[in-house]
């Protein structure tokens, strides 16, 4: 049950990031191929500390006009059978609501894959994610998610906000983790540093970010750690 609790907390996009990666791919085909390398085993959704095995992650992403798709795949390179290994796809549908305003809707499924390829705990999850962007360099994000349909139905928030200049984007996270069946629940931050990216060529770059995560809340999941630093390296490829 908590396994597929965890996993299913990803949706995001990078990797825990697939919902919000790219924000104009309303208007144009987007294809944004992103392999990263973690210092951690983390959840991006919850704000999660799982481990400090070096883990790997590989995030495709397509979106053309309103619809897209993405598959996400998370592998802990020191522990195979860790919690931190599991399959995302998903499908999602955007909303152009405002020129500066824009909601997303997305269904999938996780595959929980620390014994096979699909777990006894894996299960399918959907999410609405709101977008306000009401100036290039400044942006906030709300992502609802709603989870473990058949195990134990959960409730998660995430609310992004963003600043960029050319020199580097300081990102604060806020994260509830609501176990409705139980009443439980856990609030966690964190801050997030991403320098500017090094283009190796005209369609593949690299970028590092450096994020510090922390439980604001007594209670918190019993495989989480309570706080910790994070670094990863991502080699984003925009192959169209």
């Amino acid at each position: 049950m908590f396994r597929t609790s965890l996993l299913l907390l990803i949706v995001t996009l990078t990797a825990g990031d697939a919902i919000g990666q790219v924000r104009d791919s309303v208007s144009r085909p987007t294809l944004l191929i992103t392999p990263r390398l973690n210092s951690a085993g983390h959840f991006p959704f919850t704000g999660s500390l799982i481990n400090h095995h070096l883990n790997a992650d590989l995030n495709i992403f397509y979106s053309r006009r309103t619809l897209g798709f993405f598959l996400f795949k998370s592998y802990d390179i020191a522990d195979p059978h860790s919690i931190v290994n599991y399959f995302q796809p998903g499908v999602f549908a955007n909303l152009q609501l405002r020129p500066t305003f824009k909601a997303r809707v997305v269904f999938g499924y996780i595959f929980s894959q620390t014994d096979g390829f699909r777990d006894s705990d894996s299960d399918y999850y959907t999410a609405v994610a709101f977008y306000w962007d009401p100036s290039p360099n400044f942006h906030v994000e709300h992502t609802a998610l709603f989870y473990d349909y058949t195990l134990n139905k959960k409730l998660a928030n995430r609310l992004l906000v963003g600043w960029s200049s050319r020199k580097v984007k300081v990102e604060v996270y806020i994260w509830h983790r609501y176990v409705m069946d139980e009443e439980r629940q856990a609030v966690s931050s964190a801050l997030a540093l991403t320098f500017p990216k090094v283009k190796l060529s005209e369609k593949v770059s690299v970028q590092l970010t450096s994020t510090y995560m922390g439980y604001m809340s007594k209670s918190k999941p019993d495989y989480a750690l309570r706080d910790g630093f994070l670094f990863t390296l991502a080699a984003p490829i925009s192959p169209l």
